[in-house]
């Protein structure tokens, strides 16, 4: 009796192993992909973004988020004064927290502003008149993509906008003082 119960037992908890390791695995896959290291934006990476892009833009003009724009800037920087690099951002590591800051400040910006902008696009799309309807309908769609791409950049943003949010206001000043 006292085998047939152990052979019964083994069996099931031989049964059971497949099913567990299936199940590690899947929480161990789960645990990697949701360990994102992008999410460690810290307030102080955000602040030096800030600094770096004020002290740059004497010499190299109005800064527009895009990420040409983060490595032109890091590379006149590394030929000049390296700033960036004395500020402990590799290549790598500025065009992250960079993209991460503007991705926040984007998250941040209020409804109010975004359906503005698409009230802007809709009432642009008069000013085509000049354009044949297919070229219109190009233009149109060109526009309404790229509008996609920046609402998915503003999505992307909500995991940065608690860290960003202090200093939103520093961020939009130095923007600001630069467009005018």
């Amino acid at each position: 009796m006292l085998s047939i119960s152990c052979a019964r037992k083994h069996g099931a908890a031989a049964a059971r192993r497949p099913k567990r390791r299936l199940l590690s695995a899947a929480l161990c896959a789960g645990f990697l992909f949701a360990a994102d290291p992008a999410v460690a934006l810290t307030r102080d990476e955000v602040a030096r973004v800030a600094e770096l892009i004020a002290a740059l833009q004497p010499d190299f003009g109005p800064f527009a988020y895009d990420e040409e724009i983060v490595a032109e800037w890091f590379e006149r920087d590394a030929a000049d004064r390296r700033l960036i690099r004395a500020a402990g951002f590799t290549a790598e590591s500025w065009k992250t927290a960079v993209g991460e800051t503007f991705r926040g400040l984007a998250a941040l910006a209020p409804q109010s502003e975004i359906d503005a902008l698409r009230a802007k696009l809709d009432a642009g799309a008069g000013g085509l008149a000049t354009l044949n309807a297919a070229q219109k309908a190009e233009a149109l769609q060109a526009l309404r993509a790229e509008f996609e791409r920046m609402l998915a950049f503003r999505t992307e943003g909500a995991r940065f906008a608690d860290t960003v949010r202090p200093l939103a206001p520093r961020l939009k000043a130095i923007l600001d003082t630069s467009s005018d």
